[in-house]
């Protein structure tokens, strides 16, 4: 009888640039006095953590689009919406 284990770490290797996205956006919101829970960094999480008084988004789509917004919040960029204004109103 005999078992082979191969043991290769597949999964720590997929993990580690998602790893490194957090910690170099949790350096970001420390710079910019970002206080508390990140919710905009939902997108990374199975289980996201909000405030109390709301509900926690799982909508990968919304959690996207969290963290594009807040990233052009923080440098100063226009915020990215669908609300297809473009249409009727020319700016």
């Amino acid at each position: 009888m005999q078992i082979k284990v191969n043991f290769l770490c597949r999964d720590s290797i997929l993990a580690a640039p998602i790893v490194l996205d957090l910690v170099l956006f949790a350096d970001l919101a420390q710079r910019a006095a970002m206080n508390g829970i990140q919710e905009w960094l939902s997108f990374y999480f199975k289980s996201p953590q909000c405030a109390p008084n709301l509900y926690p988004e799982h909508d990968l789509f919304i959690q996207s689009m969290k963290l594009k917004n807040t990233l052009r919040y923080l440098m100063g960029e226009e915020q990215i919406t669908h609300l297809g204004l473009d249409y009727y109103y020319h700016l």
